[in-house]
């Protein structure tokens, strides 16, 4: 399987932020940042629920490592972002980070609710945030599912060499 992230998530010239295709509801790209592994991961979930999976990491030997391919979602991942579809007033920050380390892992979502792409940016968070509306609690709970997810993905993939 072969896809081009651009025919997902484009820039927008007015703005400068992503623009998520309006067959897409969610897209997360996560960076490592400086790291032996350095994983690049990018995750695209569309309308339907079906899933694309971009992947790029090093081995051990400083090996690459790229595939793409389709996979399911998790049933709690599909649920908190149908949660997160039915919220009125979506309301979440541009960027949640304690402090800025360049080549530091980032994760990098967006979201299309009510056809209007919503950009986060998550830094280095030091400790866990709180959220401040119902919209940042559901957010925050599909943080910590990506992260598993991601994990697990990457592991997966490890693994297979």
């Amino acid at each position: 399987m072969n896809f081009e992230v651009l025919n997902i998530r484009k820039i927008d010239s007015s703005t400068g932020n992503f623009k998520l295709n309006e067959d897409y509801i969610l897209s997360y790209d996560h960076f490592d940042g400086w790291s032996e592994r350095l994983l690049s991961l990018g995750i695209y979930i569309d309308i339907i629920f079906e899933c694309k999976v971009r992947l790029h990491f090093r081995d051990k030997n400083m090996e690459k490592f790229e595939k793409q391919f389709e996979c399911e979602i998790p049933a709690e991942i599909k649920s908190i972002i149908l949660e997160i579809q039915k919220i009125d007033n979506f309301a979440l920050k541009h960027y949640y980070a304690d402090i800025f380390l360049e080549d530091q892992a980032n994760q990098d979502y967006v979201i299309n609710h009510l056809g209007k792409s919503h950009n986060i940016r998550i830094g280095n968070l030091l400790k866990k945030p709180k959220s401040e509306n119902s919209s940042e609690k559901s957010f925050f709970v599909l943080i910590d599912l990506f992260t598993k997810w991601r994990e697990d993905i990457y592991q997966e993939c490890f693994q297979s060499l």
